[in-house]
């Protein structure tokens, strides 16, 4: 904290809306095919990354992973979440990585010498940033960087008469090139199950505000991102059927952008959607709406002690993206280990 103290005061300091992609993206294939409509949600390790209140309320399939592929294999990332035992509180820890490789670096390779094609002329054009006529690219100089995003996200929860309420600590360690930033932050989950088969939700991310504190010394704030939601469960009385609704309204108070769905003042808000059927407990159909208004879809397959979900994120229209392929793994922790004394 002292380090982050003396950083503040003697650094710039910017506000930004972007530098957390990597927690605001992760999910795994049965939330994210739910439109990541999720801070209702409760049940698997993964929960807690959308509402910190649900860290006591993980299942049986306490361990999950998690593999994304995002425009067309550009874009990977894992994710591995499992509860914290032997505690007296419940914790919750959810491990992420996202790379990117093979990034051109073209901020050297103009040979910006002006119309005339000659070096320490001063004709027109030279030394001014832009690729004009008779100038040319220097593919020699061409190079590659990589990205990469490593995050930590610990919950825990307390249980009160109505509610219960979460709090989780991530970290975020981003290398970008040959540069590197450091960042953490805090956010607040409630949870509620005030009617039978009804569950309401609020998540504050970044609560007292998000940092990232980069080696060459600038610091990135982000304001809170304030997010309440609705769940309602039918039950079948004939068919052994659920079918779960579930609606989020998302508010940025960074300001606005282009995949807003509405605006109050200055702030923009997105509207998330999902519906999970399931039957026996054991097939699941799941349809989503996600934060930038594209399509969700998915279906899960369940057994005694491990589960597998499977999601297609649909691209933004016109985006020419391509979509996204989601696959998750969850099993039982006491089942694997048993599995592992057998051997």
């Amino acid at each position: 904290m002292l380090f982050l103290l003396f950083s503040f005061a003697s650094t710039q300091t910017y506000w930004v809306k972007y530098g957390w992609q990597a927690f605001n993206s992760a999910g795994d294939a049965r939330i994210l095919s739910l439109g990541g409509a999720a801070v209702t949600d409760f049940g698997t390790s993964v929960s807690p990354l959308f509402n910190p209140a649900a860290s006591s309320r993980v299942g049986i399939h306490n361990i999950n992973y998690t593999h994304q592929s995002r425009l067309a294999g550009m874009i990977n990332s894992d994710l591995i979440g499992f509860p914290i035992r032997n505690f007296s509180r419940p914790l919750n820890l959810i491990i992420l990585h996202e790379g990117i490789d093979d990034i051109p670096d073209t901020r050297h390779i103009l040979m910006d010498f002006g119309l005339d094609g000659v070096p320490g002329t001063g004709d027109i054009g030279e030394g001014n940033g832009i690729l004009d006529e008779g100038e040319r690219l220097d593919e020699s100089k061409l190079k590659y960087f990589s990205q990469r995003q490593l995050g930590l996200h610990l919950s825990t929860a307390w249980k009160t008469e109505n509610f219960e309420i979460g709090l989780a600590l991530k970290m975020l360690q981003h290398s970008l090139g040959e540069f590197s930033g450091t960042g953490m932050g805090l956010d607040l989950g409630i949870l509620m199950i005030p009617w039978d088969n009804g569950r309401l939700g609020l998540t504050i991310r970044d609560v007292t505000t998000s940092w990232q504190v980069w080696d060459n010394g600038t610091v990135e704030r982000f304001k809170p991102t304030i997010i309440s939601g609705i769940a309602h469960t039918y039950r079948s009385a004939q068919w052994p059927i659920a079918i779960t609704g579930m609606g989020n309204i998302m508010m940025n108070t960074s300001g606005r952008s282009l995949e807003d769905d509405f605006n109050v003042g200055k702030n923009g808000g997105q509207l998330l959607l999902g519906i999970n059927v399931v039957y026996s407990h054991q097939i699941a159909v799941r349809l989503g709406r996600n934060a930038i208004g594209s399509t969700t879809a998915g279906m899960g397959l369940s057994w005694e002690n491990m589960s597998l979900d499977y999601a297609y994120l649909n691209a933004p229209s016109g985006s020419g993206l391509g979509p996204t392929h989601m696959v998750s793994l969850s099993v039982n922790s006491d089942w694997v280990r048993k599995q592992i004394e057998k051997l």
